[in-house]
């Protein structure tokens, strides 16, 4: 089953990151019908994939950003 799985991980990460997003109105409008056939579950299986990799995307620049040092001396005042 593991390795199942890292197949299919595989897969989607060789997969169009901006070609999925683009689908994601489709089959977000498709999830929403809420008919629990198998084509439902296909979409709603495909909307969390995509989200999963907006997720990752954005975990991955994060850890790209510099960290900025905060200032030092900086005091706050209350102002009436």
């Amino acid at each position: 089953m593991q390795d199942m799985l890292d197949q299919l991980a595989d897969q989607i990460l060789d997969m169009d990151s901006q070609e999925l997003k683009a689908l994601l109105p489709q089959i977000q409008a498709r999830m929403d019908q809420l008919d629990h056939t198998r084509e439902w579950e296909r979409s709603v299986v495909a909307f969390f994939i995509i989200n999963a990799l907006r997720v990752k995307d954005n975990l991955a620049e994060q850890g790209r950003r510099p960290e900025v040092a905060p200032r030092e001396g900086v005091r706050l005042r209350l102002v009436k």
